[in-house]
C-alpha cells in the first residue's frame, strides 16, 4: 500500500516544529479511533448523520497530519452517508479502518524518532 501518513509533508506545515507535531500526532492517534469507533456505530443502527458527522471529523483531522489516502475515504464516506447509502459507507469503512490502522503504525514509528 505504500506510506499513507506524509510525515515530511506533515513536518513541512509545521516549520519542522517537533513538539507540536507529537502534540498532533498524540492527539490524531487517541481521536481518530474514537471517531472511528463512532462511525462504526452509527453504521450497525444505521444512523447516517452521525455517520456523516463522524466521517467529515476523520477528513479534516486526517488532513491535518497528511494522511490522504484517508482523507479521500472520509470524503468519499461523508458523503455517501449523505446520500443515505450506508452500504457504501460500509464497504469503504472497512478499507478505511485497516488503512487507518497502518496509518496509526507509521505514525507511532514517526513519533518514536522525533
Amino acid at each position: 500500500m505504500g506510506v499513507i501518513f506524509n510525515s515530511s509533508a506533515f513536518m513541512d506545515s509545521l516549520g519542522g516544529d517537533a513538539e507540536l507535531a507529537a502534540e498532533l500526532l498524540v492527539a490524531y492517534i487517541e481521536d481518530s479511533l474514537l471517531r472511528s469507533e463512532k462511525l462504526g456505530e452509527a453504521l450497525q443502527t444505521n444512523d447516517s448523520g452521525v455517520a456523516a458527522k463522524a466521517a467529515h471529523s476523520l477528513k479534516g483531522m486526517s488532513g491535518v497530519v497528511r494522511a490522504q489516502a484517508l482523507v479521500e475515504m472520509a470524503l468519499d464516506m461523508e458523503a455517501t452517508a449523505k446520500d443515505g447509502d450506508l452500504v457504501r459507507v460500509r464497504a469503504v469503512y472497512e478499507k478505511f479502518t485497516g488503512t487507518l490502522d497502518a496509518a496509526l503504525e507509521e505514525m507511532r514509528l514517526f513519533l518514536n524518532e522525533l
